[in-house]
């Protein structure tokens, strides 16, 4: 008796230690308020399964549930994950993925069911191939604690032998936050004139100091020319320089920041015509300097002529003024045409 009892210890055993990994839910919270909080950059594994009786939502379906951290309007989050394919079926995976905002234990299932999650469709995310996805998600409001993805399978089989279970993996990237941009419009521009840009984050206010822009330029009659310049209190200037083959032309300008770690990539385009050069401050300042040396000549060459010496004392009076102001002029003439 003894013996059979120790044969049947040993064959319990190794009939356990030989079996499959356990078929059942791992990972994630069943509802919002068991949610794991999900930090960027950090591996997570779970697991979901095709057992009915482990559905958590609607009797035939598994949801896993995880936190994300505080989100902002327009960001758009990088989710890399990974599944494995049905058993038989290398070519279906059946866990999805799916993003949602602003529920609560007794709202989750609601919106579960609106974005049509529990059957991979709508809102939903998929995988093929290899079984593994970047996944870019666009976020549509401001939320400090209440975002979250959700892992989910279909989960209707009730006959052991077709249990299966479905391991996923994925980690979460840094949010890229929305930038928009726009070139004002100006209908036509000069080919030595200023072109700008309205840089402002998702919430209306103007996108930090410093961000790098750049600005393409390209004329129908052939040509391309390239500028750079920094945002500033919300407003990017590029400082344009074209060639004579610009003049009179139809241009089409394109300002662009790519794609930087922290903001997702911004661009605009519009098509202006291309005048040609306008007056510069150097030149202004020039004309004003040639202005001002007329006059002091033309107050000396009166004051030589007068025949009285009351109004000759006055013209020079007059020319000794003007004189000062062409000192200035100068002085700012060489400091803008210099630069």
């Amino acid at each position: 008796m003894k013996k059979t009892l120790f044969a049947f210890t040993l064959l319990l055993m190794a009939s356990l230690l030989s079996a499959p990994a356990s078929i059942a839910f791992e990972g994630g919270g069943r509802k919002p308020s068991e949610a794991p909080l999900v930090t960027v950059g950090e591996h997570y594994t779970g697991q979901l399964t095709n057992r009915q009786d482990d559905a958590n939502f609607g009797g035939n379906t598994q949801v896993a549930i995880w936190r994300l951290p505080p989100l902002s309007a327009r960001d758009v989050l990088y989710v890399n994950w990974h599944s494995v394919p049905r058993v038989g079926s290398p070519s279906y995976f059946p866990v999805c993925m799916i993003f949602a905002q602003g529920i609560d234990d007794y709202t989750w299932g609601s919106r579960f069911t609106q974005d049509g999650g529990y059957v991979c469709e709508g809102s939903s995310f998929t995988l093929s191939g290899s079984g593994t996805a970047r996944t870019a998600i666009t976020v549509p409001e401001t939320n400090t604690g209440s975002s979250y993805l959700e892992f989910f399978t279909r989960a209707d089989e009730t006959t052991p032998a077709e249990f299966e279970s479905f391991p996923y993996d994925f980690t979460i990237e840094a949010p890229l936050h929305y930038l928009g941009v726009a070139i004002r419009d100006t209908r036509r521009v000069a080919a030595n004139g200023v072109v700008q840009a309205t840089a402002l984050q998702a919430n209306g206010l103007p996108a930090p100091d410093g961000l790098p822009f750049g600005l393409t330029v390209t004329w129908d009659g052939g040509g391309s020319a390239t500028y750079s310049g920094l945002s500033s209190a919300g407003v990017v200037s590029f400082q344009l320089a074209l060639p004579e083959t610009a003049y009179d032309e139809r241009g089409t300008f394109v300002v662009n920041h790519p794609i930087d770690g922290t903001y997702i990539a911004a661009r605009s385009r519009l098509r202006m015509n291309i005048k040609q050069p306008g007056a510069t401050p150097c030149s202004r300042a020039a004309t004003r300097e040639l202005s001002l040396r007329r006059q002091y000549k033309r107050l000396l060459r009166r004051a030589r002529g007068a025949r009285t010496a009351g109004r000759k004392a006055a013209f020079r009076r007059r020319a000794a003024k003007v004189k000062r102001k062409l000192r200035a002029a100068h002085v700012k003439t060489d400091a803008l045409c210099r630069a």
